[in-house]
């Protein structure tokens, strides 16, 4: 019975077949770790990028390494903190108070009627953006389950930096072609899948923030600090996360400059969601994953239909995990070429 079993995992396809359905068996019976495993991988990768570059150029073990990073990261945490709470948290009060009140006072405003004459998806597009902000701010209310999250999701970073050593070897003594050893470089695939999703949307983010800064300071909107922070924070939302705070920034701009600060930032938000869209997604992704930009976008809407505002978040994972796997199995599936006879190789 054992030579059995063995023999059908040997076969390539069943073997296939077997961890495809383990694989994504797997992801959905666990899909609620989802916020735990992006935690983790970010820690992780911020570990080994700090600690293990200060470790191997300075000749250190790794706890002494881990810790001076820690105490820095703590220090500079505390008192970016303790700078900027009184500030923010007036900044949350007054705009969870006046924001609605404000987009209600420029949606009546007879020159948005008259614009919305000539533009009838206005109100659309408003919707939208409202729809969104209310899912990212139902998200922000489970702050709590993130918080646990983050916390363990750290806890394991540390763990595994500490130890990679006897991990590193467990994973190397594994058969490549072996079901477990499959499963465990698929799980790998998907974790670079991760870090490559959070990587793509922190250049995206520093880009929005980079260019709305100086339109910032032309009008003179207060909190520049505060707002700069939350233009990187809803950068990191693909493709809608540009439009979430070009509200924000146009309700802002109206108190400041009037509709000539609308004008503004709406030019910045249709502009930026533009150079987003069609050109650093597309760009920065296809670094990654051989396809049209036009399928990138096409995708990108798809996962949106199906899943709303978490389908955002899918489509470069999906993608790359697809790409990873057709490569193996095309290495799989090419032919080896035999190396010719030494008789063959002499001279003639």
């Amino acid at each position: 019975m054992a030579d059995r079993i063995a023999g059908f995992f040997s076969e390539k396809t069943a073997r296939r077949a077997v961890a495809l359905l383990i694989f994504l068996t797997l992801i959905i019976a666990f899909r609620q770790l989802a916020v735990l495993l992006v935690f983790f991988v970010l820690f992780e990768r911020a570990l080994f990028f700090t600690a293990g570059l200060l470790s191997r150029r300075l000749k250190w073990q790794r706890l002494p390494a881990l810790l001076l990073v820690l105490l820095v990261a703590g220090g500079g945490l505390t008192l970016a903190g303790w700078a900027s709470a009184g500030r923010l948290k007036a900044i949350v009060i007054d705009t969870r108070d006046k924001l609605p009140e404000r987009i209600a006072a420029v949606r009546e405003h007879p020159w948005y009627v008259a614009l919305d004459e000539y533009l009838p998806d206005s109100e659309d597009l408003a919707k939208s953006a409202e729809h969104y902000a209310q899912d990212v701010a139902k998200s922000a209310a489970a702050v709590g389950r993130v918080l646990i999250a983050a916390v363990v999701g750290f806890i394991l970073a540390v763990v595994y930096f500490l130890d990679q050593d006897r991990i590193r070897a467990f994973r190397d003594s594994l058969m490549p072609r072996s079901l477990f050893g499959t499963l465990v470089r698929w799980f790998e695939h998907l974790a670079e899948s991760v870090s490559l999703t959070v990587q793509l949307q922190l250049v995206v983010a520093g880009c929005n923030a980079v260019l709305t800064l100086p339109v910032l300071l032309l009008i003179g909107v207060p909190h520049v600090p505060a707002l700069m922070a939350f233009i990187f924070v809803t950068g990191l939302i693909p493709v809608v996360g540009n439009m979430i705070s070009g509200w924000v920034l146009i309700v802002m701009a109206f108190q400041v400059k009037g509709w000539v600060g609308v004008v503004i930032f709406v030019v910045l938000t249709f502009v930026l969601h533009k150079i987003e869209s069609y050109y650093l997604n597309p760009r920065l992704t296809a670094r990654h994953v051989a396809l049209p930009s036009f399928v990138l976008i096409l995708s990108i809407i798809a996962w949106e239909h199906l899943l709303g505002f978490a389908g955002l978040f899918m489509s470069f994972p999906v993608l790359y995990l697809a790409g990873k796997l057709r490569s193996e199995f095309d290495e799989e599936d090419s032919p080896v070429l035999e190396a010719p006879a030494p008789e063959l190789l002499k001279p003639l």
